[in-house]
């Protein structure tokens, strides 16, 4: 039940996007109960006017003093009831708000990971700025646009009611005003949509380049172009505030029509409502209650249409998360791969880059090979074909017998490490960054692959495993921010490690060593080495497997050559 109805208002809200189902679904209960508290003090707000009536009609212009006290001590403690009502609701929204929004970035976040980042991956700022900005649109218009459809509905019902009981006559004055506000939201909206889109494409691309130039500070410092790049910053940081302007304007103009309508309207009722109280055809009571009717209506109307007028703004930002969560692949899909595969075979195998000429291999458990071939023939798209981070051109790769590709590439990955020549840092300790791929781990497990790694003395000499790391590992050398993804790696379980110029920036003597505990500590496992130049050359492997270059028409193929040392 609960999820139909969350398919029902997801499909209601935002036609077409099924994906979001599932988010409603897990945020109904914390929005009912924002909606039931919403609706208790709706109600309460409602009656505050009808006791404003009874206090001025029954005690003051009644010469009654107990009635006078009876009813303000009434509204006193309504007003109290509003104040608790509104704090206790507004914490409930927002915890609600928070847990929803929380489920929609995780999930924004985990498809835009789950991208090809060879043919579909976003520009960091502008995924930042889809998985902040975006979400908190969709997210707030999504969670709000219900408890403001039905709050506000049941405030306009039960205002109406009462302004009838009040005066129908009068309450027709509203009425009338309605259907031409729904006119002018309705003719605003695609200019309101419009503007929305310019400044959010304005403020990803700002973004981007925001991003973009932090992670390139070492190089735009070689070429003293910092310069350039901040006048590039301001030039886009001007078109988004320029874009920001006219959608401010834009907005408070379309406020300032309904603002203007409300004003019309209050004055025609204090106009003929006053008239009425000066020919004694109407107590005063009942006027101030009609007033103050008339202005909590125009909040409700006002909602109601407004959010017609406010999807057009959440509509931008829908089609950005769209194209991610589109887009992206459900890594948990497929057979689970064997975590220690026995063995791995490619047939007529060529990778989309480079210009191999398609090899045959077969590679099994307990292996150490070595993969050469010129730089850029394709050597590191080939081994990436293992994990499913790009697919063959042509031929087949099999799994202990089995295709890889039935295999989920989640499994593929804690089956299969790849550890690349730039090592993945994050701020934080040093555990931190061990544990990322190994949470599972014990502090005793970090300090063995430490050891291994020759990083154990280095980290026994700081802080240990609460050594802190920077960004990036910017304060680290290169062979130390390699050594400690090597030790990372290690610590994973995978049957297969591949070490793609993993050691390019480690001394000879220490990358020997390193070698060589690997060899013991990992015997059982398959170890495929990439290297242009260093000690992983020089060793002894159970393959070695060079990549040819692919011959011209008509000229026969060479075999993959295989060298057993």
């Amino acid at each position: 039940m609960r999820a139909r109805l969350a398919r029902m208002m997801a499909a209601r809200i935002f036609p077409g996007a099924g994906w979001l189902g599932p988010l409603v679904e897990r945020a109904l209960p914390g929005m009912s109960r924002v909606l039931a508290l919403s609706l208790f003090a709706a109600a309460v707000g409602l009656a505050a006017p009808m006791v404003t009536k009874a206090l001025i009609d029954r005690g003051i212009m009644a010469r009654d003093m107990q009635a006078l006290v009876t009813w303000a001590a009434v509204g006193f403690a309504l007003g109290l009831g509003v104040v608790g009502l509104g704090i206790v609701s507004q914490m409930a929204h927002l915890r609600a708000s928070q847990a929803m929004l929380g489920d929609l970035r995780r999930s924004v976040l985990g498809a835009a990971l789950a991208r090809d980042p060879q043919t579909q991956a976003l520009p960091v700022g502008e995924a930042q700025t889809r998985i902040d900005g975006d979400c908190a649109e969709i997210q707030r218009f999504l969670f709000d646009s219900g408890l403001v459809a039905v709050t506000a509905l049941f405030r306009l019902l039960g205002g109406t009611t009462l302004m009838l009981a009040l005066d129908w006559r009068l309450a027709l004055l509203p009425a009338l005003a309605a259907p031409f506000e729904l006119w002018f939201l309705s003719w605003a909206r695609p200019r309101t949509q419009a503007r929305a889109e310019e400044v959010r494409e304005h403020r990803g691309g700002l973004s981007s380049q925001l991003a973009e130039t932090f992670m390139l500070v070492p190089g735009l410092r070689a070429l003293n172009a910092f310069g350039t790049r901040e006048t590039g910053f301001g030039a886009l940081q001007g078109d988004l505030f320029r874009a920001q302007e006219r959608q401010r304007l834009w907005t408070e103009a379309v406020g300032a029509v309904s603002q203007i309508l409300t004003a019309v309207v209050r004055s025609a009722v204090l106009l003929l409502g006053g008239w009425l109280v000066v020919t004694g055809s109407w107590p005063i009571g009942s006027l101030i209650a009609f007033l103050a009717y008339t202005g909590m209506m125009a909040g409700p109307l006002r909602n109601l249409l407004g959010l017609y007028h406010a999807q057009a703004r959440a509509k931008v930002a829908l089609a950005r998360l769209s194209g991610i969560i589109g887009d992206a692949h459900d890594p948990a899909a497929g057979e689970t791969c064997p975590l220690r595969p026995s063995v791995i075979r490619l047939q007529g195998a060529r990778s989309p880059w480079g210009g191999h000429a398609p090899v045959a291999l077969e590679l099994r458990a307990g292996q150490g090979v070595l993969l050469d071939g010129p730089s850029g023939i394709g050597k590191s798209a080939l081994l990436a074909s293992l994990t499913g981070e790009v697919a063959l051109a042509e031929g087949t790769a099999e799994i202990d017998g089995k295709p890889a590709a039935i295999y989920s590439t989640a499994s593929r990955r804690e089956a299969i490490t790849h550890v690349p020549q730039r090592p993945c840092i994050l701020r934080g300790t040093l555990r931190d960054n061990l544990l990322v791929a190994a949470p599972d781990a014990t502090d005793a497990d970090c300090r063995e692959v430490l050891g291994i790694c020759d990083l154990l003395d280095w980290a026994d000499d700081h802080r240990g495993l609460d050594t802190g790391l920077t960004e990036l590992g910017a304060t680290l050398s290169g062979g130390m921010r390699q050594r400690i993804a090597i030790a990372r790696a290690l610590l994973r379980p995978s049957g297969v490690l591949i070490f793609d110029e993993s050691f390019s920036e480690i001394d000879t003597a220490r990358c020997e060593r390193i070698l060589d505990a690997i060899d013991r500590a990992c015997a059982d496992r398959l170890r495929i080495f990439v290297a242009h130049s260093g000690a992983v050359r020089t060793r002894a492997y159970d393959q070695r497997i060079t990549l040819e270059a692919e011959l011209r028409p008509g000229v026969p193929l060479p075999m993959t050559r295989r060298a057993a040392v």
